[in-house]
């Protein structure tokens, strides 16, 4: 059966991905770079709204980011009910400042029936640093997916 969820995302390559449902995800506004059933890449230009006072990429969008990109990867895995997060573990290396570019990899790790673990990385694209890296469970729920 051909996962009509995974065609959806891939048709967004190369482009910002405009059909979120979330608000946030659009206010990140990112780029769709390339898509496989188990791992995702976006990319994000780090604009001035999204630094700390000193500049830097906020640990909280960093978070928001990886967030969302793991929320997107669990998506296209195609199961019938939402599995909302129940931990994400961000680690930080490295800074990205207003005007670069980062990009957020997330791989699943391991799909059980009740529990999926799914990584991410964020990668400078300026400087090729690790600028963060987590990873993130999610738990079944009781809410059934409406497309």
């Amino acid at each position: 059966m051909e996962n009509q969820r995974l065609k959806f995302l891939q048709s967004f390559i190369g482009k910002h991905f405009t059909e979120s449902p979330s608000p946030f995800s659009h206010w990140l506004n990112g780029k769709v770079i390339s898509v496989e059933e188990k791992s995702i890449e976006f990319q994000f230009l780090v604009r001035k709204d999204m630094t700390n006072p000193v500049g830097m990429l906020h640990g909280g969008v960093s978070s928001g980011m990886i967030d969302d990109c793991v929320g997107i990867n669990f998506f296209i895995l195609a199961l019938d009910y939402f599995y909302p997060t129940i931990n994400l573990n961000v680690e930080f290396f490295n800074p990205a400042f207003e005007g670069e570019t980062v990009v957020v990899k997330t791989q699943v790790v391991k799909q059980g029936k009740t529990i999926i673990n799914i990584k991410a990385d964020v990668i400078n694209e300026t400087t090729q640093k690790l600028v963060a890296q987590a990873t993130s469970n999610l738990v079944v729920g009781s809410i059934k997916i409406q497309l």
